[in-house]
């Protein structure tokens, strides 16, 4: 169960989490073109989220063919990249 609900998450205690990389089962979002307060955007993960997850800095190639920096957060549980994406403050503020 998240934080919100009250209890503690046992991969938080473990430290097993959050990876270093993405594995391929995982849910992908990737945000590009925007800067993003990526501490933000992992305290709303750790706080109202379960599974693990992983959070990178990679390269993308835009509509108009153009290499622009982006960030990929991968999630295990495909519905909360759902949750995420619906709820999550950060990933729209301007």
């Amino acid at each position: 169960m998240s934080l919100n609900r009250g209890t503690v998450n046992p991969l938080n205690v473990l430290g097993l989490r959050k990876l270093n990389f993405i594995p391929e089962h995982f849910s992908v979002l990737t945000l590009e073109n925007r800067f993003y307060d990526i501490k933000s955007i992992e305290y709303w993960i750790n706080y109202n989220l379960n599974s693990r997850y992983a959070i990178k800095q990679t390269v993308v190639v835009n509509e108009s063919r153009k290499i622009s920096n982006a960030i990929r957060i991968a999630l295990e549980d495909p519905k909360e990249i759902t949750m995420l994406s619906l709820g999550c403050p950060d990933l729209y503020k301007k």
